[in-house]
């Protein structure tokens, strides 16, 4: 069962931080944006980092001493922006493409991590220890012995396969394109440029953007290569 328990909190907190993700950059870029590289309502990072999380709370919560918050700071803070690096590394040098970028922020490494951001991790996974994980524990125990809730989580996994498969398409699309104009390619900004030229109303570019983007992709791609 402690499989289920895993993808269970990764498909719940997948779409607990698009929400989050959805709510900051939305109100920083004064527009609605869908974060992300995936069409649906999920962020695959944020499902991997409660699953870190997740697994630091289980180690501390059995052992019987009051000084677990220092350590449960400090191996999230460590581990969380690991991940954070990992991921933002891979998709760059994969697919030549950025998702975030901490370039102008203080004490940054490459641009795929930091400190400013790190510290969020770690006070996330003091406020995840304290509040999320005791609840969490015992819901996810019972969702998981429940048959009915075990095909929900079965439709909702098989959903977001279908999302990812259908988004690394779109990221070789994007890789293809960063190639042929020999730059790394900025997601968001791809993206607000493909609804500003789609036909679409804004709102629905807004929620799937990478409907107008794909479009947007291959006309480019088609234009550049006729250009050259």
């Amino acid at each position: 069962m402690l499989f289920f328990k895993f993808l269970f909190i990764f498909c719940l907190f997948s779409t607990v931080g698009w929400v989050i993700e959805l709510v900051y950059r939305s109100i920083s870029m004064k527009k609605l944006v869908n974060p992300g590289f995936m069409s649906g309502c999920v962020l695959p990072i944020y499902g991997f980092g409660t699953i870190i999380m997740y697994i630091i709370c289980n180690i501390f919560s059995k052992m019987n001493f009051n000084l677990k918050i220092l350590p449960i700071f400090i191996l999230s803070f460590i581990f969380l922006s690991l991940l954070e690096f990992v991921a933002g590394y891979f998709l760059l040098k994969i697919f030549h493409i950025r998702l975030w970028d901490y370039s102008n922020k203080k004490f940054n490494y490459e641009g795929f991590i930091c400190l400013e951001f790190s510290n969020y991790w770690g006070l996330l996974s003091l406020i995840f220890y304290l509040f999320i994980y005791p609840w969490l524990n015992d819901f996810t125990t019972n969702f998981v012995n429940n048959n009915i809730c075990l095909f929900i989580l079965g439709m909702y996994f098989g959903i977001f396969l279908i999302d990812l498969c259908a988004s690394i398409n779109l990221l070789n699309k994007l890789t293809k394109y960063a190639n042929i104009v020999k730059d790394t390619i900025d997601v968001e900004r791809l993206k607000l440029e493909a609804r500003r030229k789609a036909s679409r109303k804004k709102f629905l570019n807004a929620i799937y953007p990478y409907i107008s983007t794909n479009k947007f992709l291959k006309d480019k791609i088609k234009n550049d290569k006729i250009d050259k």
